[in-house]
């Protein structure tokens, strides 16, 4: 008996108030990297993709962090520092029929809403002959950490930073992965996130979908199928002054989906976004 599995999951975690990712500013001089392959083939194939990427403010530099200096390059603020990475592997095992699309682009320069420093979409369809096979992996990660800084220094909507109003200090960091094992596969993943901007009156943001369907009508993808998020949120209150810096809230957060058999629909689609929208006060009361 044909075993059908339909999975269809939605995950949003948005932060905001006292969870406040700020970004980080650009430095002068930016890069683009963007990479189109297409394989259309009869046989086997690999391909594989890496990034890291370290970028801070600190007056020091990344030879010198840790430790996190207090105090970033322009003085006015706490120093950032951010660590985002992608990976994707995919290799087919035996003989079968591919076609697989990936679009991959990196930006280093600021990016607002609806753009993306790393952004990479990848199409895969796979029927193995006699038994061959395909696995494909994906992950995207991001980490930010920073000391307060007055939100003037910031943000340049005027509303949304009050003078002498602060971003709390923050250690957050979000990732998201999935894997397919397939001898007949229809799949669709997209990755990307958005850290280095010009300003923070834009949020934080990591994505990762991926989309398992029918190869044909009737025709269902075949093998295992799973996708993950992981988070963890640690926040100060923005209090400066005599005031250390404290933990005021720890947030964990962790989701894995699986699916194996023949698989007509395993959707999953995983947000994390991070913005202040309520600076806090200068000082304790």
């Amino acid at each position: 008996m044909k075993e059908i599995i339909i999975i269809v999951v939605t995950l949003a975690l948005l932060t905001g108030i006292a969870l406040a990712d700020s970004g980080i500013p650009p430095v002068p001089e930016t890069q683009g990297i963007v990479t189109s392959t297409t394989i259309d083939a009869v046989g086997n194939f690999a391909t594989a993709s890496e990034l890291q990427w370290r970028i801070t403010d600190d007056r020091f530099g990344l030879t010198e962090v840790p430790p996190l200096g207090q105090s970033g390059l322009d003085g006015r603020r706490g120093a950032v520092i951010y660590e985002s990475s992608y990976t994707e592997d995919t290799v087919s095992s035996g003989i079968g029929l591919i076609a697989y699309d990936k679009e991959f682009d990196v930006e280093t320069s600021g990016q607002i809403s609806g753009q993306w420093n790393i952004d990479a979409l990848k199409e895969i369809s796979f029927v193995g002959v006699d038994g061959a096979r395909v696995v494909s992996t994906d992950n995207i990660f991001i980490d930010g950490a920073a000391y307060d800084g007055f939100a003037q220094n910031m943000i340049i909507c005027p509303f949304a930073s009050p003078e002498n109003n602060v971003f709390p200090s923050f250690c957050n960091r979000a990732g998201a992965g999935s894997t397919i094992d397939m001898t007949v596969a229809n799949v669709r993943t997209t990755s990307n996130d958005r850290f280095v901007m010009p300003s923070a009156d834009h949020p934080v943001e990591l994505n990762h979908d991926i989309r398992v369907s029918e190869l044909v009508t009737d025709l269902p993808s075949i093998g295992s199928a799973s996708a993950y998020m992981e988070v963890l949120i640690q926040e100060d209150y923005g209090f400066q002054g005599p005031t250390p810096v404290t933990l005021g809230e720890r947030i964990e957060f962790s989701e894995v989906t699986t699916a194996d058999g023949d698989i007509t629909l395993f959707e999953k689609l995983m947000h994390y976004e991070s913005m202040l929208t309520s600076p806090g006060p200068v000082s304790a009361p």
